[in-house]
């Protein structure tokens, strides 16, 4: 084994399970989507910015639990196919992750979130002037 922290992402039908990895010690932190997405609906609260905070969440506490740093620097970019609040579908990539300065490997590094496309034919058809690409730095 390396001496590098090791963060694997899988998915598997509305989960995602985050998997941190340090020489002998393992954490498996699972996200249930579903269960989320029905809350969020429920409470009328963003559905996709509360997904990146409870992502960042779970992957900071799934490293703390097998490598003890005091920052988490992640850096990601997320595209979209419109506004977050009319996207169909989210691509979100894992640039960088870095704890205490110590670079962590990462593994399926990309997240793709598709739901149902209730956009209207204009609203489609001029979807790409709304298109989202942004690139977010966060220290944990």
């Amino acid at each position: 084994m390396s001496d590098k922290p090791v963060l694997k992402i899988k998915s598997n039908d509305g989960d995602i399970t985050i998997v941190a990895i340090n020489n002998e010690e393992v954490s498996i932190k699972p996200i249930n989507l579903k269960f989320i997405m029905a809350n969020l609906w429920w409470e009328k609260e963003p559905e996709v910015e509360t997904f990146f905070n409870v992502l960042e969440l779970t992957i900071k506490n799934a490293m703390k639990d097998v490598y003890p740093h005091h920052k988490l620097v992640m850096d990601y970019t997320y595209t979209a196919n419109d506004r977050l609040h009319d996207a169909s579908e989210i691509d979100m990539e894992i640039n960088h992750l870095k704890a205490d300065d110590v670079d962590v490997e990462v593994e399926g590094d990309n997240i793709v979130l598709l739901g149902n496309d209730e956009r209207g034919f204009f609203k489609k058809l001029t979807s790409r002037r709304r298109k989202i690409v942004e690139n977010v730095h966060k220290e944990l």
